[in-house]
């Protein structure tokens, strides 16, 4: 090409144009390269020293193996003049994000999150009703398949003093991922023949339909037993539950659950109303665990509620009751009778019995509760308060190499009103109930993934460290763009 053609207007104006065109082709080419590049071969770091932002190793190795899609769907609606709502959004979007980037694999996304506004998004909220079942809003539900895991705020935080004091939405959620993502749901026995309170029954008093539809929604499989006709707790159940006999158990049938506790590492709940007479002593006894026949009489106004029931107040740490005693919860009860632990019971150090939930020291245990009109406390008969109304036992066992694994579990409550129909949807009362099935099952302790601290960092300055500031983030970087600037008009002129 000869040089003088530069010279020629319309040659350099071509020329220029492609020049611009190839500059432009390029910086495109640039661009989708780095997306393509990003989107398929990227790495995160989290540089903080702690790793606040990075899921626990635990959770990774979960995601990792995953083989079907989990969908996490968040129904906290988002109002920026509600800061807890502001906060929780912040919280779960951070979180949820790391699970949505480490569930990836092979293209694949084996998470997906969805944020549903319930008010304002009408038919994704029937959907969410028709598809799952559940109404409320301010949940989490965690689904795979027809497996379905709610999460409500509560579990989410930790509580101190009123306040949200630490995070720890990873455990819950990576949780409840396992649960529903896990081939084989839980398998409770509800035991029958003695007038137990019935799964099918819509009875207020007595019938556990609101139990049957909240733990069918969770995925556990139900099942009734009657050990007078299986003669032994069968092979696949992984709970026996015997809600509120209203006659004795045989020892025939007592002999069943006490194999099935000790030799099979066993879990059993067990609900006992005051003035029925049960036959399971000998069971209670192995187990540490203390059911006398007598009433409980409280007489402080703070526990009862005007038609009578006992409102429990009192809960001990144990991860059965810790919810409800961080949040200064309540629970909701009928008449009840005093279950405690057996001195006898520190004897055996394989042994621990821990108390659960408790009345006011106003209260009492009344032996004459049948007979005596109108109840006075007898500080010869009566069992002073504060009294003990659950306890559970976890027993460790000993495998042939002389290591210590988890044993059976037993946990007891003195009434069984507060699981019934008419009180069972009270939040303290399902929450104990959810929760005792649970740590019987070991599925409270899946996970040791540690709580995050909620952190909120504040910086006090002095004027003059304020006006230092300001002239080293401020009058600095402006003052060196107006020195370019005036070279900028300097060079034009």
């Amino acid at each position: 090409m000869k040089p003088e053609r530069f010279n020629e207007f319309s040659f350099v104006r071509r020329f220029r144009a492609i020049n611009r065109s190839v500059q432009i082709l390029l910086c495109i080419g640039f661009v989708v390269a780095l997306n393509y590049l990003g989107a398929n071969y990227f790495e995160r770091y989290d540089l903080t020293q702690s790793g606040k932002y990075s899921l626990a190793a635990e959770s990774k190795g979960y995601l990792r193996e995953l083989i079907d899609v989990v969908n996490i769907i968040i129904t906290f609606p988002e109002d920026p003049d509600a800061p807890e709502l502001a906060r929780i959004h912040t919280d779960l979007r951070k979180l949820l994000r790391e699970y949505e980037a480490d569930a990836r694999r092979d293209g694949k996304a084996y998470i997906h999150v969805e944020f549903v506004d319930v008010h304002r998004q009408r038919s994704r909220a029937r959907e969410l009703i028709h598809q799952y079942g559940i109404e409320k809003e301010n949940c989490i539900i965690v689904a795979s398949g027809d497996r379905i895991k709610e999460i409500e705020l509560p579990e989410l935080y930790e509580a101190k003093d009123g306040q949200w004091s630490a995070f720890r939405g990873e455990k819950v959620i990576t949780s409840a991922i396992i649960e529903v993502s896990s081939e084989k749901a839980p398998k409770l026995y509800f035991l029958s023949g003695h007038g137990e309170m019935r799964l099918d029954s819509v009875d207020p008093l007595r019938g556990l339909s609101q139990m049957s539809n909240f733990l069918r929604e969770r995925s556990f499989r139900c099942d009734v037993l009657d050990l007078t006709q299986a003669g032994e707790v069968p092979a696949d159940a992984d709970l026996v539950v015997i809600p509120a006999p209203q006659a004795s158990l045989l020892p025939e049938e007592v002999d069943p659950l006490r194999r099935y506790l000790s030799d099979r590492n066993g879990r059993v709940i067990v609900f006992v109303d005051p003035g029925r007479r049960h036959g399971m002593d000998a069971l209670f006894e192995d187990w540490g665990v203390l059911v006398e026949d007598l009433m409980v009489i409280d007489v402080d106004p703070k526990y009862r509620t005007q038609g009578g029931d006992l409102i429990v107040r009192h809960f001990g740490e144990h991860p059965i009751s810790n919810l409800l005693l961080e949040y200064a919860g309540t629970a909701y009860f009928g008449q009840a009778r005093p279950v405690r632990m057996d001195p006898l019971a520190q004897e055996d150090a394989r042994l621990q019995v821990n108390y659960l939930i408790g009345t006011s020291p106003q209260s009492w245990a009344e032996k004459d509760f049948r007979t005596q009109s109108p109840i006075q406390y007898d500080a010869e008969r009566d069992l002073p308060g504060p009294l003990s109304l659950a306890t559970a036992s976890m027993r460790s066992a000993r495998s042939e190499l002389g290591i210590s694994i988890p044993g059976g579990r037993l946990v007891v409550f003195g009434n069984s009103d507060f699981v019934a129909n008419n009180r069972f949807q009270t939040y303290g009362n399902y929450t104990l109930f959810i929760n005792s099935v649970n740590w019987t099952l070991d599925r409270s302790n899946l996970l040791n993934i540690p709580t995050r601290p909620l952190e909120s960092y504040q910086i006090i300055m002095s004027h003059p460290a304020l006006q230092r500031m300001l002239a080293t983030f401020a009058l600095l970087p402006g003052a060196v763009a107006l020195l370019g600037l005036s070279i900028y008009f300097i060079r034009r002129h």
